[in-house]
Order: structure tokens, then C-alpha cells, then sequence
């Protein structure tokens, strides 16, 4: 027995060397070294690798992972292989070793433990060997064995000391993931494996022990490893500066240096659970992954999901892959560059260069030829999934950040829509609610009043999505275009308006208003009515209904019925159609009449004030204040209306109180009227300028400046 220690200072070694950030990188490079030891030892038994971990159960009802072993029989630590061992950094082993795997050990587990029988000169021995952080081996022997002994190395992994994340992550871990993660892990090597006729493919074995009882057990057939469906490769130059002088860093590529990387592209059942995945791979296994987002990791493909491996020689350097490895350490293309310009005096400008980015810009442009159903199939996917949320109103962000697979239908999708869009509307609101509250740090006197809320908009503006914000500019945009058309109406520019009437019928002049404001012979219908104000769209109503047809927003009729007889002595008739009706709100309500350009609006005054007499007598909902406009083009208020009118800044012209009276012989007023008389030319620019505010801020003035220029040339 002896202490026998590394030949570098194991703590400064592991100071270096930091832990792999991937969790199971201790698996991963004990199940190598197998693989190794294996690729050593010529033999027609079976190669095969057995992976236990041994969990105790705690009174919590919770497992935790206390070691995992790994057994082989591959060649075994023999002289040669203890001396590469006990030396860190040893690059001789000849499988582009970078000697530091058992350092990950170590920062994972606080013990190991090595027994081996292994065949040397026609004879066979029994090492044993246990390590740990601070002495490395701290007891060891060598001993002879029987020769019908068998070979085989089992090293153990005691002690896990990983924190609480990785003790979790272990006590959650399946072992069908396990198996999977293996499986993708080193489907690269095997394969190459494969290839070769002097290697075998090993029979790997998973197993689960939970206080000393085997839970489960998973097995990887070497018949059933994968071959690849496409193989290939592509070349990578080398990178020089142009202009040692120059001031910033230019490169050209060096003719005739290249690095040759070789792809392999594994199409795997669905079934199996590997997770999509392109990777850069040194020593045949991953790496470095490459994000490409036209391929997510959970997305299947006609059944299968894909994995694609690029490896090379440059890439198995052992000096081109961190010590932990988890990332390659090929130059930096911007790193150079800022040596170069900060004019580096260590900076070589002879050198060439490797780049890491030439060799990911390679690997970019070969994914589309590699993937080329899988994208086409993928671009498929997307037009249906946008076609799907455009027919619900959804916004093509909110669709693109949904989870929906390629595998999904119709029905899956459109769920999955709208619940992303319900998690997006709910992080709106409550952003949009917070923004709100901050309002009271406003202060209207204070010098920068006008930034911080200019700032607080654009936060809220933030929160709108683009396709909103396109929805908007098409909006204005149509308004803009019904204004136009109200122009044209009112110049009898219209192609129908020109058109000779057939013979015996007459045109109906006042229909195209009343249409293009509020169709005809519709109730709660989508309108037009912003053009006269905004806050008309918000109420519901009518267009061209008799007065015993209207409806209120809750179903009733808008009149009783009245006895026959209190009909027929006051000369009462429901028949009478307001071209508008809206429902304001409990006794209030709206009145519009369109009169055709060429009629005198003035001589239908009286008309306005029977319809509000019917409704405010006979309403089922007494109705006392009533908002009316008399809506055409020919006016001559100077001389057709009395002294109670007076002119709007507008130009319109309003009578602000007229008394609705009771029908009775008693006379009484029960209401009143306001009414308005408004030229269809003061509606039109009042739009314009209206839609201008608007396109504004949405950034359109030139656009519709271009339309009105396009129909002033038309004209």
C-alpha cells in the first residue's frame, strides 16, 4: 500500500479545470473511457458496458443518487493505462485524449474507486484503486489472478456531492431520458464505430438500484444503433489579414487552405424521444450545439426527429476543445479583430486563422441542402399555423411564440393559440395595469412634464403587437378611402352616378349617403357613423327601420303598442323610419337624417321633431333628451332659420333646446331636443383632418397624400 500522488497538484487541477456545466458529463466520459478500454482489447466476446446508479430512499418518500458504477470489459488498467492515469493532462493515449475526465469525477463525486483484471504478458491481475479530491489514490494494489479469471474494470463513482440542483435533477431522472441522452449522445460514435472492422458496438446496459433492490432496467443493442440517412461534408478556409497597415481588421481567405468537416444526418422514430439536435463534435460526440430555429428540438418529421453531427480532425484537437468540454476554443473572429485594431503588439498579422464562426457560417449554409423536406414541410406548417390564427384574429407574434408542434392538427393549434393568447393579454394587462399606476408620479407643472409622458406612451405602445399596429394603419387608411368616396358623391364623380338610370326609374341620390355611412335595413350592424363623430360607434342601433321594428339593446321593442283608438284620434302612425337610430343610454338617444345634395336640409326640420315626439310619448324606456342631425349638402341657413340657431366653430348650425310635447290635450313637455343641421362637405374635411391625426403618429401622411394627389390627376 502506498499514497501515491498525481503529478500535479490535484487542487490547482480542478481549480483549472472547472465542472462541466452538463449534468451528466460524469456518465458521459466514464461510459468513454469504457468505450476506449474496449477499443483496446481484441476479443470475439461480446463488448459490453453496464450503467448503475444506486439511489437510498429517505423517510421523505424521496430518492437520492448515492454512486454510480460503471462496468466493462474492456482491456483494463493495465501498467501503461494506471500511468496515463495518475498523470493529468496526458494527451498520449492516442484517442485524442485531453486527460482531465477524471477531474469531472471528482467535482461530482468525493470518491473513486477502480477494480480492474486486466491481461498482461500472458498473465492476469487485479488492480484496485481509490481516489479522491485530496490525496488523488489513496490506496492502492496489484495483485495476481487466476488466468480463467475474467477481464473486466469496474470503476464506482461514490459519494455524490452535487448540490441541490443536481441532486434533484438525478432523483428526477428518468431512466428512459437516461437511456435517450446516451443514445444521442454517442450516436455519432457508434456509428463510426461501426464503420470500422476492427471495433465492435458494445451492448450497453442501464440499470436503477433503489436501497439495494433493482427498480429498472434499460438495454442499447449494438444492432440497434442508427445509421445515418445522408453523410457529407464541407470545407472550411483559413483566414488572413489583408493589410498588415491597415487601421481595421480585414480578412481574405487563404487559397488552398481548407479544413475538411464530415456530416452525418441520423433520421430516428419518434418513439425513441431524441430530441432534434445539430451539433459540432469532437471525438465523436457532442460538443457544441448549433441553434437553428426553423427546427425545434420537440418537432417530428413524417414520423421521425433529427440529428445531425459534424466531426473532423481539426475539431477532435484535443487543444481545440475546453478542458471540460463543453465549448471548442478556436479563435474568435471578433477577438482577433480587436487585437488587430487596438494594434496588439502580440497580435501575429501573418497568421492564419481558423475561424469558430467560419466554421458555424459552413455549417448554416449546409443545413438547408441537409434539411431540405424537413424545412419545406416546416414552412408548410407555419403558413397553415398563420392561416389558422389570422381566421381567429390573432396576431401572427402571438402565433410564432405558441408551442405548437409540427404533429399538431387544426383543433390542437387553435387551442393552442388562443391559450398563448391569453398569456400574452394577461402579461399585458398586468404591465399595461403597473404603467397605469405610475401615472400619479406625474407632475403637469413640472418642467419635463411632457417627455416623461411622451416616454410612459411609448412603454404602453410597447405592449401593443405590430399586427395591431398594422390593423390600425389599415384602418385609418379605409377611412380615409370612405371619405373619398363621400367626395366623389357629393362631385358626381361615381361611375353609377354617371350611368344614365334605366328608362322610367330614377336614381336614388340620398341612398348612396345613407348607405355609405350606415347600410340600410340593418340593426347593431358595423358603420361608418365615425365620420360625423367618434363616439357614435360605440353606441348600438338602426338604419331605415320602421319605428315598430326597432329594437333596444336588450331585446324590447323601442315603442309600446297603443290602443286604436288614441291612434286614430291624434293621427298616429309607426310607420315613419329614421334613417339612424342609436341607443345612447337610459333617456337619451340619437337621430340622423340624410338628405340627398340637392335638396333643401331646412325644409325637413319638422320631420326630426315627430320622430322624437312618437318616441318620447310611447317609448318603452322614457326617453327625455334627444340628439338630432339633419345631414345634406343644400343650406342656407341665413335665411331659412330662425333666431334660435346659432353657427358652430364647425360651420354647422344648432338649435340647443327645443320642447318635446306630450300628445294630449293637456300639451305639456315631457322632453328636448337638440338639433343639429351639418353639410356633407364640413363632414368630409372634419374626416381628413381626423384621419390625419391619426396617420400622424402611424407615419402615413405621405401615403394618403399620395392618394388625394392620385385623385386630384384623375380628376
Amino acid at each position: 500500500m502506498s499514497n501515491t500522488n498525481a503529478l500535479m497538484n490535484l487542487s490547482g487541477a480542478m481549480d483549472l479545470i472547472k465542472k462541466s456545466s452538463n449534468l451528466l458529463t460524469p456518465i458521459f466520459e466514464a461510459i468513454t473511457n469504457s468505450l476506449e478500454s474496449l477499443t483496446q482489447r481484441s476479443s470475439s466476446a461480446e463488448y459490453s458496458i453496464v450503467v448503475t446508479l444506486f439511489y437510498k430512499m429517505l423517510v421523505t418518500n424521496e430518492r437520492r443518487l448515492e454512486q454510480i458504477s460503471f462496468v466493462d470489459n474492456g482491456a483494463g488498467f493495465s501498467e501503461e493505462n494506471y500511468k496515463r492515469f495518475l498523470e493529468f493532462f496526458d494527451k498520449s493515449k492516442g484517442f485524442h485524449n485531453r486527460g482531465t475526465g477524471r477531474l469531472q469525477y471528482l467535482h461530482a463525486f468525493d470518491q473513486i474507486e477502480v477494480d480492474s483484471i486486466f491481461e498482461e504478458n500472458d498473465k492476469k491481475f487485479n488492480r484496485k484503486l481509490k481516489c479522491n479530491s485530496s490525496s488523488f489514490i489513496f490506496e492502492e494494489s496489484c495483485v495476481d489472478v487466476d488466468l480463467n479469471a475474467e477481464i473486466e474494470t469496474t470503476v464506482r463513482l461514490k459519494q455524490f456531492k452535487g448540490g441541490e440542483l443536481e441532486s434533484d435533477y438525478y432523483a428526477e431522472l428518468p431512466i428512459d431520458e437516461l437511456t435517450t441522452s446516451i443514445k444521442r449522445h454517442f450516436i455519432l460514435r457508434f456509428y463510426l464505430d461501426s464503420q470500422k472492422p476492427e471495433l465492435k458496438v458494445p451492448k450497453i446496459t442501464i440499470k436503477y438500484t433503489v436501497s439495494g433492490e433493482e427498480e429498472s432496467e434499460r438495454v442499447i443493442l449494438p444492432e440497434n444503433i442508427h445509421q445515418p440517412e445522408k453523410t457529407g461534408s464541407i470545407a472550411v478556409p483559413y483566414h488572413k489579414i489583408i493589410d498588415a497597415d491597415a487601421d481595421r481588421a480585414e480578412w481574405a481567405a487563404v487559397s488552398n487552405k481548407k479544413e475538411t468537416i464530415h456530416w452525418a444526418h441520423f433520421g430516428i422514430p419518434e418513439q425513441e424521444s431524441i430530441r432534434n439536435g445539430i451539433f459540432l463534435c469532437s471525438k465523436d460526440v457532442p460538443v457544441q450545439s448549433i441553434k437553428y430555429d426553423e427546427i425545434s428540438k420537440d418537432d417530428s418529421f413524417d414520423g421521425k426527429r433529427y440529428v445531425t453531427a459534424f466531426y473532423g480532425d481539426v475539431l477532435d484537437n484535443p487543444s481545440n476543445v475546453s478542458h471540460s468540454v463543453d465549448r471548442f476554443t478556436l479563435p474568435n473572429r471578433k477577438e482577433k479583430e480587436q487585437l488587430f485594431n487596438s494594434k496588439d503588439m502580440f497580435f501575429d498579422t501573418s497568421g492564419e486563422y481558423l475561424f469558430i464562426e467560419s466554421i458555424e457560417d459552413e455549417v448554416y449554409k449546409s443545413i438547408p441542402g441537409i434539411y431540405e423536406g424537413v424545412i419545406d414541410a416546416q414552412e408548410r406548417h407555419l403558413k397553415g399555423i398563420a392561416s389558422i390564427a389570422k381566421a381567429h384574429g390573432i396576431p401572427i407574434e402571438i402565433a410564432s411564440a405558441a408551442k405548437i408542434r409540427l404533429s399538431d392538427g387544426e383543433k390542437t393549434i387553435t387551442k393552442k393559440l388562443y391559450k398563448a393568447q391569453s398569456e400574452k393579454l394577461a402579461d399585458r394587462g398586468y404591465k399595461a395595469k403597473k404603467l397605469h399606476a405610475s401615472l400619479n408620479e406625474l407632475n403637469p407643472a413640472k418642467e419635463g412634464y411632457q417627455e416623461d409622458l411622451r416616454s410612459k406612451v411609448a412603454e404602453l405602445s410597447d405592449l401593443v403587437d405590430s399586427q395591431n399596429k398594422e390593423e390600425l394603419s389599415k384602418y385609418v387608411i379605409r377611412r380615409e378611402m370612405v371619405k373619398d368616396v363621400l367626395k366623389k358623391i357629393l362631385d358626381q364623380e361615381l361611375a353609377y352616378q354617371q350611368t344614365p338610370a334605366p328608362k322610367g326609374k330614377v336614381k336614388d341620390k340620398e341612398g348612396l349617403i345613407h348607405d355609405l355611412i350606415f347600410k340600410r335595413k340593418k340593426q347593431h350592424q358595423l358603420n361608418d357613423l365615425w365620420i360625423l363623430d367618434e363616439e357614435f360607434l360605440h353606441f348600438e342601433g338602426c338604419s331605415d327601420l320602421a319605428l315598430d321594428q326597432i329594437t333596444l339593446p336588450d331585446g324590447r321593442l323601442l315603442l309600446n303598442d297603443i290602443n286604436p283608438e288614441v291612434k286614430s284620434t291624434f293621427g298616429i302612425s309607426f310607420n315613419k323610419r329614421p334613417d339612424v337610430y342609436l341607443f345612447a343610454n337610459e333617456g337619451k338617444c340619437l337621430i340622423i337624417e340624410f338628405k340627398s345634395p340637392d335638396i333643401e336640409i331646412s325644409d325637413h326640420i319638422n320631420q326630426m321633431t315627430k320622430y322624437c315626439t312618437l318616441i318620447a310619448n310611447y317609448g318603452v324606456v322614457k326617453t327625455t333628451k334627444f340628439y338630432c342631425y339633419l345631414i345634406g349638402e343644400k343650406f342656407n341657413p341665413h335665411i331659412n332659420l330662425d333666431g334660435d340657431y346659432y353657427e358652430t366653430v364647425n360651420g354647422d348650425w344648432v338649435r340647443d333646446e327645443k320642447r318635446i310635447m306630450s300628445i294630449s290635450n293637456n300639451r305639456e313637455a315631457i322632453a328636448f331636443q337638440r338639433l343639429e343641421l351639418v353639410q356633407l362637405s364640413s363632414i368630409h374635411e372634419r374626416a381628413h383632418r381626423r384621419n390625419m391625426s391619426f396617420a400622424e403618429q402611424l407615419g402615413l401622411p405621405d401615403l394618403l397624400a399620395d392618394l388625394d394627389q392620385l385623385d386630384e390627376e384623375q380628376c
